[in-house]
């Protein structure tokens, strides 16, 4: 593999169609690591209405407290770096192929 390859992608490369993409990979990472309380605050909810507010408060403070710890930067981070290790697999396959390619039409 060539040095140019292993470089990372830069940040600034990122479109805002992937910073999009990033944003939803966080958040889905977030409600699945939080799913069992997340469950547990849809239960305390099913059937109420006006007593939402006190009688689930311990767990929407249980909810607010995981999906905090999990929406932090660190994380963010690590979604992000998976996401442009993947764009980087993606764009040296490209690469690849359109090398494979190019030898073709100059073969024939």
């Amino acid at each position: 593999m060539r040095e140019v390859d292993r470089r990372p992608v830069p940040l600034w490369m990122l479109s805002p169609k992937d910073e999009g993409e990033i944003n939803n990979r966080h958040g889905k990472f977030a409600r699945e690591k939080c799913k069992d309380i997340l469950t547990a605050f849809t239960e305390c909810n099913r059937g109420r209405l006006l007593s939402t507010g006190w009688a689930c408060r311990k767990q929407k403070d249980d909810m607010m407290e995981c999906m905090l710890h999990y929406m932090q930067p660190e994380f963010r981070e690590q979604i992000a770096n998976e996401f442009l290790e993947e764009k980087k697999q993606l764009v040296l396959k490209a690469r690849q192929e359109n090398a494979e390619l190019q030898k073709r039409a100059q073969g024939i």
